[in-house]
């Protein structure tokens, strides 16, 4: 019985096997004319966004451009300032911290939600916004605000933020981050 099941299943993978054979030959009656390259002068990309003609994508580096004097002299320097993934800086100022990050792929006006409030810092144009953001543990809450630049070459965020439950006192998140942002702007490269 099981010689007569193997002879079977043999018999259906030999008729399986000349079938796909047969169906991937390639039609005799088709001609086999020469094949013509032709050029073109569209590019070979798909982007949908337009690409920014950038010849520094480095334009401000936080830790690198800002000296560490100035960010002790204004608090900022509890910790050493600690960079981040791309052209972020990490400040800690003990009861708050504060990240500024230059961004050469988005926009200003992009990045503005519609109840920021734009002001002119030290002559260059500025919004300040709110943002509330979960964390990861415990379920608390940190209180953000930013304050965006605009640049040349996009923008500088910076972002003042602290958790109601572990910071004492708390900032004025607002009034703060705008007294940092006056006093490191001489320093921000638009």
């Amino acid at each position: 019985m099981f010689a007569k099941v193997r002879l079977l299943s043999a018999l259906c993978a030999l008729v399986a096997a000349v079938i796909v054979v047969w169906q991937a030959q390639p039609d005799a009656r088709l001609g086999t004319g020469a094949v013509e390259l032709r050029s073109t002068d569209a590019p070979m990309t798909t982007i949908k966004s337009p690409v920014l003609d950038l010849t520094d994508p480095d334009p401000f580096d936080p830790c690198r451009d800002i000296p560490l004097d100035v960010v002790q002299r204004i608090g900022l320097a509890f910790t050493p300032p600690d960079p981040e993934d791309s052209l972020r800086c990490h400040y800690d100022a003990g009861n708050y911290q504060m990240a500024v990050e230059a961004f050469v792929w988005r926009t200003y006006e992009q990045t503005l939600p519609p109840d920021a409030v734009e002001l002119d810092i030290d002559g260059h144009r500025a919004a300040q916004y709110w943002i509330m953001k979960p964390t990861d543990w415990n379920n608390r809450w940190w209180i953000t605000c930013m304050i965006a630049f605009k640049t040349s070459y996009g923008l500088i965020q910076q972002s003042l933020f602290y958790s109601p439950i572990y910071s004492e006192p708390d900032p004025d998140c607002m009034q703060t981050n705008l007294q940092r942002a006056h006093e490191l702007a001489p320093f921000y490269k638009y």
